[in-house]
């Protein structure tokens, strides 16, 4: 495994098969409706395809993709909106994809500055003092987690003092789980696998997006209502109704929560509870482009520095793939915090640190900046998902379907790859498989 565990997942990608409005009336009472056009419905949906079934696919934004999302007319180079590490190397279907396709799959880099609060970067010493925090955080969660204690990391990790345990807390909290310790739990943390991590040059939204350029795929079609209580289930969207005999939802489980989607009967309320207990975090990025690489680190190098008692801070990814983006990623509070404010508050406040640590170097190289806001998005609500402490019983709720009708797959529904889009990715391939199998078909 590479020394820091980053489950960053968000981002999309651009549908090549845009269908109009309303459907066919071949197609209104297919087998299965899959709703959501992220990896886990792509999945689903190519895998209940190659077996024959009918599948309709809807997503209520205007492309695929979901929360891997590359554009490249921001800056004129591809700037991954949300997720960007390829986790757990050969595991990840993207990775080998990747490779077959002709993408650029490359190892991501494991090359690190550090700076203290003065803007001056500190030595050798310093940066090994920084790493021996981050472990003894990462042993006193590990600690109660393998021993199969459902807690806040918190309450494990609040003893810990030295100048660089709320930087490393940072790392570990908000940068890679999206929360603050205070709002995960120690034995989901645990059972979340960890593997070496890859980079895609023209970018994972980019990868995603190639994978389901040849799916069929029913754009800005939300759906309001299901109804399973009848022979088929009914599924309301603003296109028309669908009458399937099985319907997989992908979408975040902060939709779920939200109530956008009004389910008749009204589902199991150990059900509803799963979708609050295995809640979005908040992980947002402040991307930065410079006419050259400001830091000196060469590509894809990361950079932190000392911050306070509050835990408010960031993470940067410096000259991203060599083309001098820079990808300042906040989470947590923080990041829940600064999406109230404005987008050129938040570059200016990323620019400001940096300016800090290199002077005005910073503002002569700077070319433009660009913001997330997935945690305001209605069809997002949040980044990815993590089990609140004490609630990691309910991912085994969270994937269980209700009365063989009504299925659930997603990064959140993954076992061990939660919050990624591999994980995304397997779970749709492995609920796909079960319905198909209930439907009397072969897996």
């Amino acid at each position: 495994m590479s020394k820091v565990s980053r489950r960053q997942f968000i981002a999309g990608g651009i549908a090549s098969l845009l269908v109009g409005p309303g459907f066919a009336t071949g197609s209104a009472e297919p087998d299965v409706v899959v709703v959501g056009a992220g990896a886990a419905g792509l999945a689903a949906t190519r895998t209940l395809m190659k077996r024959g079934a009918t599948v309709v696919l809807v997503e209520a934004s205007n492309r695929i993709g979901g929360r891997a999302y590359t554009d490249t007319q921001t800056f004129g180079i591809p700037y991954d909106h949300g997720a960007h590490w390829l986790h757990h190397g050969s595991r990840n279907p993207y990775h080998k994809y990747g490779k077959a396709n002709g993408f650029n799959i490359y190892p991501a880099p494991e090359i690190y500055r550090l700076f203290a609060r003065s803007g001056k970067a500190v030595g050798r010493r310093e940066l090994d003092e920084f790493w021996e925090s981050y472990d003894q955080v990462i042993d006193a969660i590990s600690k109660a987690g393998k021993a199969k204690i459902d807690i806040a990391a918190s309450d494990v990790t609040d003893h810990l003092t030295g100048r660089w345990i709320h930087t490393a807390k940072l790392f570990e909290g908000p940068w890679t789980m999206a929360k603050n310790f205070e709002d995960f739990s120690t034995l989901d943390w645990w059972n979340g696998e960890d593997g070496n991590d890859y980079f895609c040059q023209r970018g994972y939204g980019a990868l995603v997006a190639h994978y389901g350029r040849d799916i069929k795929v029913f754009l800005h079609t939300p759906v309001t209502q299901i109804n399973w209580g009848g022979k088929r289930v009914v599924v309301q969207t603003n296109n028309g109704v669908l009458k399937p005999r099985a319907v997989i939802l992908t979408v975040s489980t902060g939709v779920l929560a939200s109530g956008a989607i009004d389910f008749i009967p009204v589902l199991p309320l150990e059900k509803r509870e799963s979708f609050e207990s295995i809640s979005m975090g908040s992980y947002e990025r402040i991307a930065l482009q410079f006419s050259r690489d400001i830091v000196g680190m060469g590509a894809d190098g990361y950079l932190l520095f000392e911050i306070g008692s509050n835990g408010n801070g960031f993470v940067t990814l410096t000259n991203v793939a060599g083309g001098g983006l820079m990808y300042c990623d906040i989470g947590g509070n923080w990041a829940r915090e600064l999406q109230q404010e404005s987008e050129r508050f938040k570059v200016d406040y990323a620019l400001q640190q940096l300016k800090l640590m290199f002077g005005n170097t910073v503002t002569k190289e700077f070319v433009k900046g660009s913001t997330t806001a997935w945690g305001a998005n209605p069809l997002t609500q949040g980044s990815y998902a993590s089990a609140a402490p004490g609630k990691f019983a309910m991912r085994k709720v969270l994937r269980q379907s209700v009365g063989d009708r009504v299925f659930f797959a997603g990064e959140a529904c993954h076992k061990t790859l939660w919050a990624t889009v591999g994980g995304a990715h397997l779970s749709g391939v492995t609920t796909a498989r079960a319905v198909h199998k209930l439907l009397g078909g072969n897996t």
